[in-house]
């Protein structure tokens, strides 16, 4: 059951680099739901456990060791240890298929795709591949699904990751003593697995719109019945605000982790939903916003991060609460947060989260509101990064060619 939910956690890391996985054939039961309330099967809620023993409280506090300073990254592709992560987390359990997610730095003047990734456990091969796409820090990231078969593994295993393993990068890879990362990794034995997760297994029901996908025993497996309603309901809200019908129906992903800002989507919907969500309380919200990203792409694949972000929180009604968009992003001028267009949509995911979706949504409002929806959808399902060498001047270039006026001129 952990595997598919990790693949979806290391999904939101990768930041659109790959696409969700579908739903595994086996150890799912699968629910109707026509229009009618869901009965969830009571034998599939795990026993809860008894609380622990309440710690006494510390008479002191030792002094935290100070941060590092970070030092200057290195000149050519490089591996730190901290930056290979294994799947399952937090601990791995045999007849698990462990999946290996390697962040590598790699500088600019070096091709991420030419760079060949080895993973070995125990001296044998176990996946091999190159790095892809950049993070948004700008680290190739690579992804091993399910490589590694823990079935009757239990026990200490030895785990090398290598980057560029036959050296075949002649010119920007000079240093090879930090291509290579050594783990010791323990499989434990399944029996000591927690009974909650020993008894888990996918849920799913089905909705006019979706495929809702929960764990047993979960927040979300609890108010199941109630959910159906709100991801329908959410999903028609989104569909009709970008005058869409769904071409087809939507896996969504309710998971008991807080994932970012509360969920993301990319071929499927992944929405946080769990007793404690600490990252926003607007579910609603959230499931609009995401839906949209969905529906969005059927006529705009191509549309650039900026509006994408600005018109799902438009057609959300707001930023994890209903809210009035012109306001508040004016509010960011009076309190002197206000960022200049064309460096927001140059360089959007790295700016202070709020600032840059509300000032994205009131851009996106003010289109929409001063010439109407029409004429935004054919601007917006035009507008690619392809268009200029930036983002902001091929903006630029569609407002001129859709509405007459410039970035500048729309700003004003």
């Amino acid at each position: 059951m952990y595997q598919k939910f990790i693949i979806l956690l290391v999904i939101w890391v990768l930041v659109g680099c790959t696409s969700p996985p579908t739903a595994p054939n086996t150890a799912v039961s699968t629910t109707a739901v026509a229009n009618t309330t869901t009965t969830i099967p009571d034998t599939a809620v795990p026993a809860p456990t008894p609380p622990g023993e309440i710690p006494p409280p510390q008479t002191g506090r030792a002094r935290p060791p100070p941060t590092k300073t970070a030092g200057p990254p290195p000149p050519d592709p490089a591996l730190p240890k901290d930056d290979v992560f294994l799947y399952p987390v937090p601990s791995i359990y045999a007849g698990e298929q462990v999946t290996f997610q390697v962040v590598a730095h790699v500088p600019p003047n070096v091709d991420p795709q030419t760079v060949s990734v080895h993973v070995l456990v125990d001296y044998q091969d176990v996946a091999e591949g190159t790095l892809s796409a950049r993070n948004l820090a700008g680290d190739a990231v690579g992804l091993f699904e399910w490589a590694w078969d823990t079935t009757n593994e239990t026990g200490e295993h030895l785990v090398h990751v290598i980057l560029d393993r036959y050296d075949t990068i002649v010119e920007g890879d000079e240093n090879r003593d930090n291509n290579q990362v050594e783990l010791t990794v323990a499989v434990l034995d399944p029996a000591s697995l927690p009974a909650n997760e020993r008894n888990a297994t996918w849920v799913m029901a089905e909705t006019d719109c979706c495929t809702i996908h929960v764990v047993s025993g979960t927040a979300a497996y609890r108010d199941l019945p109630e959910l159906l309603v709100q991801v329908e309901t959410a999903v028609h809200q989104a569909a009709f605000h970008l005058e869409e019908t769904l071409s087809q129906k939507v896996d969504v992903y309710l998971v008991d982790r807080v994932i970012g800002q509360g969920g993301y989507a990319g071929n499927a919907v992944v929405i946080s939903y769990l007793d404690r969500q600490y990252a926003s309380g607007g579910f609603e919200q959230v499931l609009v916003h995401e839906a949209i990203h969905i529906i969005d792409r059927q006529f705009a694949p191509d549309r650039i991060t900026f509006m994408a972000e600005g018109l799902a929180v438009w057609g959300s009604g707001g930023h994890y609460k209903p809210e009035d968009i012109d306001q508040r992003a004016a509010a960011l001028v009076a309190l002197n947060q206000y960022i200049p267009l064309a460096q927001l949509i140059d360089n959007f995911y790295p700016v202070q989260h709020e600032i840059g979706y509300l000032e994205a949504a009131g851009f996106v409002n003010y289109l929409i509101d001063t010439y109407g929806w029409p004429q935004f959808k054919l601007f917006y399902t035009d507008l690619t990064a392809d268009d200029a060498a930036t983002m902001s001047q091929a903006v630029d270039l569609n407002l001129q060619q859709y509405y007459g006026i410039s970035l500048a001129q729309a700003e004003a």
